[in-house]
């Protein structure tokens, strides 16, 4: 009898420390990677909840559902369907919240963001290496205006049939916001969010804020400078993302929409905002602008902050930041980097 109860007690004891092994991996951080939006998202759950894995997997699903509406790559995207539209266009709440996003960044920053450059970039190849001619590009820039546009009522109005929306320069920032909206409404407080340089970071349970890396425009495997953000979106843009070399010569994506060229007033820009749809389309707008009217717009516009990269020269690289990017405990690890306004 006292041998059976030594077993029965035993397995009792087993049974309690496999129980309480598989509640302790029902609630652990869970952290994943996946090919979505053109590039590898991670998502990045630390809060100990027993649920955290079904949550991942229906956020990636929605990753999946925004992408199919906003993107070009995907032919039976309703972006597409409002392209191939002559005039008007009924379109979803997402959409129409998509697009006068767009239309008051490019108010605010005077064009130098504009969603309607997508028939201009769309004359340029980064894989095979080929951009348009002079001529080409003078014969589309009619086409490319914010102005000619309107949204409102769920209902999209262009003046032209050739007018072709391109939101490659906001809308995965657009995606961030709805993705951590759906995470808070299902309980997360603890998480983060990388789509291929956009990020969104909760509070981190452990250090509160998080550290991020700032990628260096020029040297692929090193990091620029370092930060610290907790409850912010961070989006850092450059040269490098995609281009090809011609004649020495840089051609890359982010296009300025008043002349249909890649612009080289900067390099790289980092952008810290409360969402992601505004760093993300602030970020193309300050890259075009520029370093001096850049900055000097980041510091009339509250709780957003910026660092701006540009050229000195072939051998090194300027950088300025906005009045409060210090805030975020910024680290320059590029010694050779000089802080300076071009301004004189």
């Amino acid at each position: 009898m006292k041998k059976h109860s030594i077993q029965a007690i035993f397995l009792l004891i087993l049974l309690a420390v496999i129980y309480f092994r598989i509640q302790h991996e029902q609630t652990k951080p869970i952290e994943e990677t996946r090919l979505a939006l053109g590039t590898f998202v991670t998502i990045d759950i630390q809060d100990k909840i027993k649920n955290a894995k079904q949550i991942l997997d229906s956020t990636f699903s929605l990753i999946d559902e925004l992408e199919a509406t906003y993107s070009l790559h995907i032919p039976q995207s309703e972006i597409n369907a409002l392209n191939a539209a002559k005039d008007t266009f009924r379109i979803s709440e997402g959409m129409e919240e998509l697009l006068s996003s767009a239309l008051q960044i490019s108010d605010l920053t005077d064009g130098a963001f504009d969603i309607t450059v997508g028939k201009v970039l769309a004359l340029y190849d980064f894989i095979d290496c080929k951009r348009p001619s002079k001529e080409v590009i003078e014969e589309n820039l009619p086409f490319v205006s914010f102005e000619v546009i309107e949204v409102s009522n769920n209902m999209y109005y262009k003046k032209s049939p050739n007018i072709v929306i391109d939101a490659g320069g906001i809308a995965k920032g657009f995606i961030i916001d709805e993705v951590i909206s759906f995470l808070k409404s299902n309980g997360i407080k603890y998480a983060a969010l990388n789509a291929g340089g956009d990020l969104y970071v909760m509070e981190n349970p452990k250090t509160k804020s998080w550290k991020i890396g700032i990628q260096h425009p020029r040297k692929q495997q090193e990091v620029f400078g370092t930060i610290e953000v907790k409850n912010n979106a961070v989006v850092t843009s450059g040269d490098y993302e995609q281009f090809f070399m011609e004649n020495s010569v840089r051609i890359h994506h982010i296009l300025d929409p008043r002349t249909g060229l890649p612009s080289y007033s900067s390099v790289s820009v980092t952008v810290i905002a409360p969402d992601a749809t505004t760093a993300d389309g602030l970020c193309t707008a300050l890259f075009v602008m520029g370093p001096d009217s850049g900055i000097d717009l980041v510091n009339t516009i509250d709780n957003v902050e910026a660092l701006i990269v540009y050229e000195n020269n072939s051998e090194t690289l300027g950088y300025v930041f906005s009045n409060n990017f210090d805030k975020y405990h910024f680290v320059l690890l590029d010694s050779t980097a000089q802080y300076s306004r071009i301004k004189k």
